[in-house]
């Protein structure tokens, strides 16, 4: 058990380690680099962009990650399973993200590296599950830091393409090189006899992703809509912190997912899913009161120029993100022991809710308002959450108690 315990540890820190690598490069070097290059509106427009990205290419390529995760457990599944199940998805969510981003591309070459960057950074998302499958976390890092490093080279290179979307695609083409040559879920594409049977997993889990993924990006789009790309940036930056602070959730749905479904740990029982919560909750104040601290410096030092308009909205905002984050955490340990149905039916109540509330409030307080609507819609879905996972455990256990 404790050697457990510390493997478990060592591969929650090389966790961690990958994708603070990648924010950090993105938050501290590329972002604030970009924002210098284009200006605060034009730079509004590209996190527009990449928002709808991140809407779609997440909901697709983890949807398909945990269930390929999951389904191992019982039954055969092979890489042509996952492909099959991912290719409609990527049809009809690069038709709609054509649609809704049309306005923002000038000439083939930038429609060309728009569809380049929603692929491949779907493909990015779901890959990272060659090493999820062996507990193989010192590779996850590896993976993490040659995207980073392409990241870094499409930002230096910027003064001479002239091109934001090549910041990015170099990065997403090296780790999917890195798979296609030296890992497995690309190849060989052979298909099982449970084809059908993940595809529809894949479309349930894909479809309440895509709605938790809408919430986490439509700022970007309602405050676009309604106010102005100027307000889009504020938020983004004001927000910040607390996004970047709750990635310890993306390391942490990781590894206990993938050690869950290797059956190195005991199932979740109510007991230990109220532990969870309660560390949750402990976790995310930590975080709250150091994020606190930190704001003003941060901004002071990458943001200067819209350093007040930040401060007066930025502890709600990042209170918000943190909260989303912790029900995040609850949702994914969920999965393991309960229908990805329950998933969509949270994140279609949190959808709706966040939807009405930030529309009526962003219409009545602008962006005070939205940051308020936000943290509320949040804060319910965490009570949502909690609710249905203790619910579910007391029924199951009860169950087990008669037989």
């Amino acid at each position: 058990m404790q050697k457990i315990q510390k493997k478990f540890a060592t591969d929650f820190i090389w966790s961690i380690a990958a994708l603070v690598t990648m924010n950090g490069v993105l938050q501290i070097f590329v972002y604030p680099f970009l924002n210098r290059q284009l200006g605060e509106a034009e730079f509004g427009n590209v996190l527009y962009v990449l928002g709808i990205v991140a809407v779609f290419a997440p909901s697709v390529g983890l949807a398909a990650n945990n269930i390929r995760l999951v389904e191992s457990r019982e039954k055969k599944v092979l890489n042509g399973d996952l492909a099959l199940a991912m290719l409609p998805l990527l049809a009809v969510s690069g038709i709609i993200f054509f649609a809704v981003c049309n306005g923002y591309f000038s000439g083939v070459a930038d429609y060309i590296a728009a569809a380049l960057l929603l692929v491949l950074t779907t493909l990015r998302y779901y890959g990272d599950v060659e090493y999820r499958m062996t507990l193989n976390y010192k590779g996850y890092f590896v993976y993490y830091l040659v995207l980073s490093l392409g990241y870094i080279a499409g930002a230096l290179l910027y003064p001479l393409t002239k091109s934001w979307f090549l910041c990015f695609l170099l990065g997403e083409a090296a780790v999917w090189l890195l798979l296609a040559v030296k890992g497995h879920v690309y190849r060989p594409l052979q298909k099982s006899e449970n084809t059908l049977a993940v595809s529809k997993k894949v479309l349930v889990l894909a479809a309440s992703y895509l709605l938790v993924n809408m919430v986490l990006n439509l700022d970007r789009v309602l405050l676009q809509h309604l106010i102005d790309s100027s307000t889009v940036t504020v938020y983004y930056v004001a927000s910040l912190l607390g996004k970047t602070a709750a990635l310890l959730v993306g390391p942490l749905n990781g590894v206990v997912i993938g050690y869950l479904t290797k059956g190195k740990t005991k199932p979740i029982t109510k007991k230990s899913f109220s532990f969870v919560l309660l560390a949750v909750l402990v976790a995310g104040a930590v975080l709250f009161a150091g994020i606190s601290i930190v704001m003003p410096i941060f901004v002071k030092l990458l943001y200067p120029d819209i350093y007040g308009d930040v401060l007066s909205v930025s502890a709600l905002a990042n209170l918000s993100q943190i909260i989303c984050f912790a029900s995040s955490l609850l949702l994914t340990v969920m999965l393991t022991f309960c229908s990805e149905r329950w998933q969509l039916a949270i994140q279609l109540v949190y959808a709706a809710l966040f939807l009405v509330l930030s529309i009526s409030f962003t219409k009545a307080g602008g962006l005070q308002g939205f940051v308020s609507a936000s943290l509320a819609a949040n804060a319910l879905r965490l009570v949502f959450t909690a609710g249905a996972g203790l619910f579910i455990l007391y029924k199951k256990e009860k169950t087990e108690a008669k037989e």
